[in-house]
C-alpha cells in the first residue's frame, strides 16, 4: 500500500484494531529508507498507549525494521517486549528474531536461539542457513544443511534453502558439494521446477571451476524457459573462465534471438568478459549502448570495467578522459586499476596525476606509492625511489589480507596472507620454496610491461 494514502486512511479510523496497527507498522518497517523504517516504532508506541494488545504478527515487522537499520540496541528492546508479552515461544516470532540477529551481527545469539527452539520448520532452517551465508560463514552453512537433511522431522529444503546452499558451495569453490546438491535436486525432481534453482546451480558450478557442468545446466533449461538471470549467470560463468568472446556472443544471442532486455548486472557480466579477453571495441560498444539503447545509467562498477579494459589495452589517455567525465567521483578501485595500468605501460606522468586524485579522495594513498616507486626503480630513478620510500614509512598502509580456498577430497582449506595457523603450514611453505627454486632453473614465460593487443574484428552490429 502507498504509505501516504494508507496513512491518511489510517488516521481516519476512530479505534484501529491490531490488524490496522500491524498494517501501518509494516508499511514503514519494510521501507528501504532507514528513517522511514524507524517510524514504524512510533506507531507501535502509539498502539500501546491506546491499549491495543499486539499479536504475533506485530513483532516480525518491528524486527525487520531493526534489521534494515542494523540497530542492535533497538532489537534487544523488541526482544524484551516479546518475552514480556509471552510471544518468545511462537515459531513465527522466533524465526524473525533469528533473522534480525544475523542482520544486526549477532551470529552466536542466532545459533543459540535456533538450538533452543523446541519446534523448527523449514523457515527456521532456511533462516539459519541463509543468515550464515550472508555473513560469509559458508562452511558452517553447509554443515547446518547436512543437519537439516538428517533431521527426523519432515522439514525438507525449499527453493530458498537450496539457493542459499548453492551460494555457499560457489563461494567456497566446493565442486563436490555442488554436485551432491545437484544430485539431490535431480532425485527430487526439483531441477525443472524452479528456474532460480537452475540459475544458482549455473553460478555455483562456474565458481567451482566446472564450466562444462554450468553449460550443461544452461542447455538443459531450454531457450523458452531461460530468464534474464539464466543468461546473466551463464555470461558471467564464461567471463570468469576467460571465455570472453563466447560470453560476448551469448550476450548478442540473448538480446537478438531471445529478445531479452539486459539489466545493470548483465552489463557488468559481459563487460567483465571483455576485460578478461581484451575485447576493447566490443566492450566500448556495449558500454555505449547501455544508456543510448537501454536507458541504463552506468554506475561505478560499469565504469570500473571499461577503465580496466582500456587501461590493460594501453589506452591510458582515453581511460583517464572517461574518469574525468564520470558523473560521480571515481572510487579507489577505479583509480587503483588505472594506476596499475600506468605501471604496466610505464606512464609516469599519469601515475603522478592519479596518485594525487587518490590522496584527495581518501587522505591516504594506500599502496599507490609502492607502485610509483617500482616504476621509478625500473627507470633507474633511485633518488625518487628513496624519497617515496621515506614517505611510505610515515603513512600507515591499510589493505585487507588476501584469502583463498581450496578443496582437497572432502575438506575445504582456507588460507589468509601471513597466517601460519594451518596444521601443515611448514610443509606447504617448503613445497612453495621448492617450486620457486625449480621455476628459476627452467625456461619459461617472462612477464613484460609491454602488452600487445592483437587486432580483432569488432562485432559492433545492430544487435545492441
Amino acid at each position: 500500500m502507498e504509505s501516504g494514502f494508507g496513512l491518511q486512511v489510517f488516521e481516519q479510523i476512530d479505534k484501529p484494531n491490531v490488524f490496522s496497527w500491524n498494517t501501518i507498522i509494516r508499511c514503514f518497517a519494510v521501507s528501504d529508507d532507514p528513517q522511514r523504517a524507524l517510524i514504524g516504532f512510533q506507531y507501535y508506541t502509539k498502539m500501546l498507549s491506546q491499549e491495543t494488545f499486539p499479536d504475533k504478527y506485530t513483532f516480525p515487522f518491528l524486527l525487520q525494521a531493526c534489521g534494515s537499520v542494523s540497530d542492535s540496541g533497538l532489537m534487544k528492546q523488541v526482544q524484551c517486549h516479546i518475552v514480556k508479552l509471552g510471544f518468545d515461544k511462537d515459531l513465527f516470532v522466533q524465526n524473525s528474531i533469528i533473522n534480525a540477529c544475523f542482520k544486526c551481527g549477532f551470529l552466536h545469539d542466532a545459533r543459540i536461539l535456533f538450538d533452543e527452539m523446541v519446534e523448527k520448520d523449514v523457515v527456521s532452517w532456511t533462516t539459519l542457513i541463509s543468515g550464515l551465508v550472508t555473513q560469509g560463514c559458508h562452511t558452517e552453512a553447509l554443515v547446518v544443511f547436512g543437519e537439516m537433511l538428517e533431521d527426523d522431522s519432515e522439514n525438507w529444503p525449499n527453493v530458498a534453502t537450496i539457493v542459499s546452499v548453492l551460494t555457499a558451495c560457489g563461494n567456497l569453490g566446493s565442486l563436490d558439494q555442488a554436485k551432491c546438491v545437484h544430485s539431490l535436486l535431480q532425485k527430487g525432481g526439483w531441477i525443472h521446477m524452479d528456474i532460480s534453482v537452475s540459475n544458482s546451480l549455473i553460478d555455483a558450478y562456474a565458481k567451482c571451476g566446472s564450466l562444462n557442468s554450468a553449460a550443461k545446466v544452461f542447455e538443459d533449461i531450454g531457450n523458452d524457459k531461460r530468464d534474464l538471470y539464466t543468461w546473466t549467470a551463464m555470461i558471467l560463468a564464461l567471463a570468469i573462465h576467460g571465455q570472453g568472446m563466447d560470453a560476448y556472443t551469448l550476450f548478442c544471442d540473448m538480446v537478438r534471438v531471445s529478445q531479452i532486455v539486459p539489466d545493470s548486472i548483465t552489463f557488468i557480466a559481459v563487460l567483465s568478459a571483455c576485460v578478461h579477453s581484451g575485447l576493447v571495441q566490443e566492450g566500448l560498444c556495449i558500454f555505449e549502448s547501455m544508456k543510448a539503447r537501454y536507458g541504463i545509467e552506468p554506475d561505478l562498477k560499469h565504469y570500473g570495467c571499461i577503465i580496466d579494459l582500456l587501461g590493460k589495452a594501453g589506452l591510458l589517455d582515453r581511460a583517464y578522459d572517461i574518469v574525468e567525465a564520470m558523473p560521480m567521483e571515481p572510487n579507489l578501485t577505479i583509480l587503483g586499476s588505472l594506476l596499475s595500468a600506468c605501471r604496466i605501460h610505464k606512464n609516469l606522468d599519469l601515475v603522478e596525476i592519479v596518485l594525487k586524485k587518490i590522496k584527495s579522495l581518501s587522505g591516504k594513498s594506500g599502496g599507490a606509492p609502492v607502485l610509483l616507486s617500482n616504476i621509478y626503480a625500473n627507470e633507474n630513478r633511485w633518488t625518487e625511489v628513496i624519497h617515496i620510500r621515506k614517505g611510505i614509512r610515515t603513512e600507515v598502509l591499510e589493505k585487507p589480507p588476501g584469502k583463498s580456498w581450496i578443496q582437497v577430497k572432502d575438506t575445504v582449506h582456507k588460507f589468509v596472507v601471513g597466517d601460519k595457523s594451518h596444521p601443515e603450514a611448514m610443509e606447504l611453505c617448503m613445497l612453495l620454496e621448492g617450486l620457486e627454486r625449480l621455476g628459476k632453473t627452467l625456461d619459461g614465460f617472462t612477464p613484460s610491461g609491454n602488452v600487445v593487443i592483437e587486432g580483432q574484428q569488432p562485432k559492433c552490429g545492430p544487435e545492441f
